[in-house]
This record gives structure tokens, sequence and C-alpha cells, in this order.
């Protein structure tokens, strides 16, 4: 199964009010108004990094492979 397959059997899982979220976040992501990806300056950048790596030398994460499990439980795929 490729990608748009898997996608589109995501979405055929999902009821309407999550799909209206889901069109409203994306819609949103690609207004200047809106959008929640404002542009960040070098500092920020680097502080948001510095942030993950401590939080990752803590043990503060959750796996990939974990996440991925977890989601595909919740969803039933």
């Amino acid at each position: 199964m490729n990608l748009a397959e898997e996608t589109k059997e995501i979405i055929d899982l999902l009821p309407e009010s999550d799909l209206i979220v889901i069109y409203t976040v994306a819609k949103n992501m690609f207004d200047k108004v809106s959008t929640p990806f404002k542009p960040l300056t070098r500092e920020q950048i680097l502080e948001d990094l510095a942030l993950s790596r401590k939080q990752i030398d803590e043990g503060n994460y959750i796996d990939m492979d974990e996440a991925l499990d977890s989601i595909g439980a919740k969803y039933g795929f």
C-alpha cells in the first residue's frame, strides 16, 4: 500500500468533526495571518535545539517507533 492509499484509509476512518478540524488547520497553515508557523530568528532556532537536546539527554522523549505504534493502535491501523 502506498502513502496515498494509507492516507485515504486513515481519512475514511475519521468522523466528519475531525475532518473539519484537519481542513481548518491545513487551511490556516497557508494563511499568513493565522499560520502557527511564524518565522524564527537564528537565536530562537538554536534555543529550541538546545532544549530538544537537553530533553533527549534527560530521557524526556518518545521513541518514534513507539509513537507510531501508539497512533496505529489508537486509530486501528
